[in-house]
């Protein structure tokens, strides 16, 4: 991709490329750190590095560029969040745009999902969808609230989407005014 970007995340998060391999280690080594000083059991750590290595190297595999994220330990629980930003070329004949707009939300379930526009200072409009999701991932399936922003590449087929996800929905309102704020700061170059 010949464009390139800058994002700001809040102070306390992690803010890393992943765009190569190393990028596994950076952030289980940064996970680990964090959760053995939180005093989490060394076993569990364990086992969600190894998940947030495949998470990243599956990222990586999928067009991600670039993530962010907190883990952060309150007396009601965890907050868990990340922003990804990714680098996606529609099919062609496909406009990934008309796509977000024309998508409705499924009925019936307790999962919805809302497509809208945004407009990012210095870039204009761009399509967002954001709702709450089952995400999948290492065959384990778990709601989360999740943000999409589907951003058009000057002079390219390519489209960047920044993607904000936590499995906090209790406190999803707060979340998607986090993740437009943070995706606010996109400026492209």
């Amino acid at each position: 991709m010949s464009t390139s970007f800058q994002m700001t995340l809040p102070d306390h998060w992690y803010d890393l490329s992943i765009a190569d391999e190393t990028s596994e280690n950076t952030v289980a080594g940064q996970v680990w750190d964090q959760y053995t000083q939180a005093g989490i059991d060394e076993q569990i750590i364990g086992q969600f590095t190894e998940s947030v290595r495949r998470a990243v190297r599956h990222a990586r595999h999928s067009g991600a560029l670039h993530a962010g994220g907190t883990f952060e330990l309150y007396e009601d629980g965890p907050l868990v969040a990340t922003v990804v930003i990714s680098v996606v070329t529609p099919p062609s004949g496909g406009d990934i745009l008309r796509a977000l707009m024309a998508a409705e939300p499924e009925s019936g379930v307790d999962t919805w999902s809302r497509v809208t526009t945004a407009q990012l200072q210095g870039i204009g409009t761009v399509g967002r969808v954001h709702g709450i999701q089952d995400v999948t991932m290492d065959g384990l399936t778990m709601r989360c609230a999740v943000m999409h922003t589907v951003v058009k590449v000057p002079s390219s087929s390519q489209v960047l989407v920044v993607t904000g996800t936590s499995p906090n929905i209790a406190e999803a309102d707060g979340l998607f005014e986090l993740f437009d704020t943070i995706t606010g700061t996109l400026v492209l170059s």
